[in-house]
């Protein structure tokens, strides 16, 4: 058989340079992972191999990174060490230099806890009269690319402008964070609200598993024992935790979990449609093939209350109820910034993980050039408040 070898129009030197020049004009984000080789290819015209030469390239001058996924991801730019960067030596031009603190987060419009963080931050700043500054770089924004360009940037200015520390709510995948750590191992680092898998690091937050256990055995003493479990995208500790919690509930008062009452959201825009699908529809092959007559849930735990929310607009123009067809539990508290004070949810004192995440910024800051070692965790309490979107389930 004679077959023929297609010829590119483009050298693995020039899909290079094109990948080079997107990334440079932040059509690649950093910290985003790189498109796969196959659609690159298309897009680009040519063969997987000449993508896959290009990749290496790009890994071989620290644009791109290789991670555990199948993707490699964009790199944070590398710059000066931090370490030789961080002492600003007074000049005629600026006689007294300012050290600096930069909260990198997310501040959302329909809720104050972004603010709250920031403020509680900066009420230890004041009370303890430190001689560091807070400066705040909001990454939110209803787009993920977007917000992981803007995490970039603020990265890259907060680095830039010689920081001595982040106080850091991280949107970006692991890897990329880990990349941060690895260029500017100096750099201290608090994580609040999620932290990166098995590393020993500064972290200021509650306790995920505990809290969310807490939650869906609420549920469980309202006589609910077919409870869904809705998870963000992404594989954030948070999400992980919150999981176990729910696992942990249901295994502790002897209910079987059932993995098709879990569902593990995606970016999309039809995903709460789909979601609603696979729990109210289970006599649909598609999503219960080994179970068509599972019943659907009559109650649901959620891993924070937007998505809550968003589940409960697309399930009440279905028919479905709140509570009186399906309590609902969320986790966040944001209705504690709202009129209508609806939904049961776990309680974030976000004010009081600002003030936390301050505090073991200041002591990681005092040890000076000989940075410790010994990393703390501060958790903090988190109550269940329970509104009217839950009821109890007739005997």
């Amino acid at each position: 058989m004679n077959t023929k070898e297609t010829i590119s129009p483009l050298s693995e030197t020039a899909v290079a340079a094109i990948l080079e020049e997107r990334i440079k004009d932040g059509i690649y984000a950093p910290g985003s992972r790189m498109p796969a080789e196959n659609s690159l290819a298309v897009d680009l015209g040519v063969s997987r191999r000449f993508v896959r030469m290009a990749y290496s390239r790009l890994v071989e001058r620290g644009l791109i990174q290789k991670s555990h996924y199948r993707r490699p991801c964009v790199a944070f730019s590398s710059t000066v060490p931090i370490r030789s960067r961080i002492a600003i030596e007074p000049t005629a031009a600026n006689p007294v230099a300012v050290p600096t603190i930069a909260a990198i987060l997310p501040s959302y419009p329909t809720s104050p806890g972004g603010l709250s963080i920031v403020a509680g931050i900066h009420k230890v700043l004041a009370d303890r009269e430190s001689p560091y500054r807070l400066t705040f770089l909001d990454t939110f924004h209803k787009e993920r690319p977007e917000v992981l360009r803007r995490e970039a940037q603020a990265i890259q200015a907060a680095i830039e402008d010689r920081v001595a520390g982040l106080i850091w709510w991280y949107y970006s995948d692991e890897d990329a964070v880990l990349q941060v750590m690895k260029n500017h191992p100096n750099l201290a680092i608090v994580f609040i609200d999620r932290h990166p898998h098995n590393l020993h690091c500064d972290f200021a937050g509650i306790d995920d598993l505990e809290s969310s256990r807490m939650a869906v055995e609420y549920l469980i003493d309202l006589g609910h024992t077919r409870i869904a479990h809705l998870k963000d995208p992404g594989n954030y500790s948070t999400i992980v935790e919150r999981e176990q919690g729910y696992r942990a509930a249901l295994q502790g008062r002897g209910i079987p979990v059932r993995e098709e009452r879990i569902v593990h959201l995606d970016w999309e825009e039809d995903r709460m449609e789909r979601a609603f699908d696979r729990l109210f529809a289970p006599a649909n092959p598609l999503f219960a093939p080994a179970n068509p007559l599972t019943e659907p849930p009559t109650a649901l735990f959620t891993t924070n209350d937007f998505i809550a929310y968003e589940f409960m607009k697309v399930a009440e123009s279905r028919g479905v109820r709140v509570p009186e067809d399906l309590s609902v539990v969320g986790h966040g508290n944001i209705d504690r910034y709202a009129p209508r004070e609806f939904l049961t949810s776990v309680d974030q004192p976000f004010e009081m993980i600002g003030r936390a995440a301050a505090k073991l910024m200041l002591k990681r800051l005092s040890a000076g050039n000989e940075l410790s070692r010994t990393y703390q965790h501060s958790i903090l309490h988190a109550p269940l408040i329970i509104r009217s979107s839950c009821r109890r389930l007739a005997d």
